[in-house]
């Protein structure tokens, strides 16, 4: 699982009231890729991070790095590091080659955590956590 999977998360329980959100991680595996060459795939994974700037959390990005032992984002984000080619392709990095393949995700409302098995998190909730619907 990516970070940028990650920060998109919640737990949909109705136990955790709308919000079950940010999960924290707790990670016995991680994989991290090669970013490979540096070449004509710069152009389209900046234009890519810049594209999804707008739609992550950055706390929530930068509490899911730490937790799986990435200590290098920056606290908040500004205007400068959003247009540094170089934080960018860092980010990129981050975001797309950094994998949580087995751990736990916890819902910071309940407690309830999701396994993580082979990359896959498993959201399967129990009967009783779900809202009976009865006609």
């Amino acid at each position: 699982m990516r970070l940028l999977t990650h920060n998109t998360l919640r737990n949909n329980a109705t136990a955790s009231k709308g919000r079950g959100w940010p999960l924290e991680i707790t990670a016995t595996e991680i994989r991290v890729d090669d970013s490979g060459d540096v070449g004509e795939d710069a152009e389209r994974e900046s234009a890519f991070i810049k594209g999804v700037l707008g739609v992550i959390d950055w706390p929530t990005l930068v509490q899911g790095a730490s937790q799986m032992g990435l200590s290098t984002l920056p606290p908040t984000l500004t205007e400068e590091l959003a247009s540094d080619p170089v934080f960018l392709k860092a980010l990129y990095h981050v975001l797309m080659n950094v994998h949580l393949v087995r751990g736990v995700l916890t819902c910071p409302d309940t407690g309830r955590e999701f396994p993580v098995t082979n990359g896959v998190p498993n959201f399967m909730l129990d009967e009783e956590e779900c809202e009976n619907v009865r006609a």
